[in-house]
């Protein structure tokens, strides 16, 4: 579930962010390459791991391994996957950021210590929360997709579609704001169920 709900975040943002149009034209192809052989990794990753420790596997997959230097290295190496690909994550929220930050820095250089300085405190901030965070990580993913996916699902398509389409008829509109509202419903609900479980 993180996978894809990391990847569709940043798909968009990604390929708008390629200048050149002939890589642009070649941005599909790679990034289903890509996202294959990661599922394909995450696949033979979990498998082998279940197989492994069968019910006994926790959380974070990496913390269920032996302390062997296989082990060690395995972690080490998931370890630098995830930093390596930490600024990609942070793309999509970068972007807003900076453009917000853009309107108000005239000169190009101050803009660049800016969106630096922007970059750095994101980062600090999600360090720390991860750090606090770290041995609760399902609960947290669970308050995540319940504050944000039930509104990034439910609530907002529909919304959207009856404020870009004037001539909907009154069952489509109505339809729209049932679906909106028991998006919130979703929300209101799957929080609380979370935040009493933890």
């Amino acid at each position: 579930v993180l996978l894809f709900e990391g990847s569709i975040t940043l798909l968009v943002p990604l390929q708008e962010a390629v200048d050149d149009e002939q890589q642009r034209a070649q941005f599909p192809a790679v990034y289903q390459r890509v996202i294959l052989s990661i599922v394909g990794f995450y696949v033979v990753f979990g498998l082998t791991c279940w197989m492994a420790f069968g019910p006994d596997v926790q959380t974070v997959l990496t913390t269920s391994l032996p302390n062997t230097n296989l082990a060690t290295t395995v972690q080490l190496a998931y370890s630098v996957a995830v930093l390596l690909t930490f600024p990609l994550q942070n793309f999509p929220a970068l972007e807003i950021a900076c453009r917000g930050i853009q309107s108000q820095v005239r000169k190009r250089t101050h803009l660049a210590v800016s969106r630096n300085v922007t970059s750095s405190v994101l980062v600090c901030l999600l360090g720390a929360v991860a750090v606090w965070t770290m041995d609760d990580l399902d609960k947290v993913v669970s308050l995540m997709g319940s504050l944000l996916g039930c509104p990034i699902a439910f609530c907002f398509p529909p919304l959207i579609h009856s404020r870009l389409d004037p001539n909907l008829s009154i069952q489509r509109l109505w339809a729209n704001r049932i679906v909106a509202g028991l998006g919130v419903v979703a929300m209101v609900l799957a929080s609380a169920v979370t935040l009493i479980t933890w």
